[in-house]
């Protein structure tokens, strides 16, 4: 008779059952895991700030994100964070750039937040660029500073009198775009006091120099005895087409263009009438 022993030995031993109870772990009183960039990034932009600055509730943001934050609550102003009351002091914090500067060039700090910190600081050095260009006399860099300030662009906060200013400097740079653009701003009192005579006197001489900007703005004007000019269809047409394709200063917005279109449009049908 064969011996069960063999198969007796093969037999699965039963497995041994675990309550829940000695599943479960022991609560953890580990805190979660802290960024090095949590204390850094502003409350109010989510960004790391550029112009960093703390405020009396002890945090650190952006310098324009917290003015108009203070701005907007004059009458009870509360931390953005904690909505506790505080006072309007701001201490500058340039040693935090200086710290975020370390962690994302050492990639401590990496992802969207150093992508973005990286896309400032190549925009800081576009504009410091600019600007020694500008100074240096680059006529064609003044007006752009002229432009970026116009449209508050590529780092630059809007600001008309700055953008005058820069227009008319390049303008005595002999640059044709900056005259027809101080033209511009004496017509509509923009960064200067509206002075229409001087804005028609510079509007006339950028166009006398090959700016489209300015022949469109003396073409329309003729046409439609704007700025006290009196109305000459003849004189309005020759501007027009200047404007459309004579002129080497280009400078003019792609709808201005096509108003211009439908202006030549109308005279030509008027004339042919």
């Amino acid at each position: 008779m064969a011996s069960n022993k063999s198969s007796a030995s093969t037999k699965r031993q039963p497995e041994a059952v675990v309550s829940d109870s000695e599943n479960q772990q022991p609560p953890s009183n580990k805190r979660p895991k802290k960024s090095p960039s949590d204390d850094l990034i502003c409350p109010i932009n989510l960004e790391l700030p550029w112009d960093p600055v703390i405020a009396e509730d002890g945090r650190v943001y952006e310098k324009e994100s917290i003015e108009e934050h203070i701005e907007k609550n004059p009458e009870d102003l509360r931390s953005p964070i904690t909505n506790e009351k505080m006072g309007r002091k701001l201490l500058s914090a340039i040693w935090v750039r200086n710290h975020i500067d370390t962690l994302v060039e050492s990639g401590v700090i990496d992802g969207d937040l150093a992508d973005k910190w990286n896309e400032k600081v190549k925009q800081k050095k576009d504009m410091e660029k600019l600007l020694k260009k500008a100074e240096a006399g680059d006529a064609d860099a003044m007006y752009d500073l002229g432009l970026n300030y116009h449209y508050g662009i590529d780092g630059f906060k809007e600001n008309d009198e700055e953008a005058f200013q820069w227009y008319r400097r390049a303008h005595g740079a002999k640059n044709a775009r900056g005259t027809a653009s101080i033209g511009y701003y004496y017509l509509h009192g923009l960064g200067v006091d509206k002075c229409i005579k001087r804005g028609v006197m510079y509007m006339s001489i950028a166009a006398g120099q090959g700016s489209d900007f300015a022949a469109y703005h003396l073409g329309m004007a003729l046409a439609e005895g704007r700025h006290g000019m009196i109305v000459d269809k003849a004189e309005a047409t020759r501007w027009l087409e200047e404007a459309l394709g004579g002129c080497k200063r280009k400078h003019m917005k792609l709808s201005d263009k096509n108003k211009a279109q439908e202006k030549l449009n109308e005279l030509k049908g008027q004339v042919s009438d």
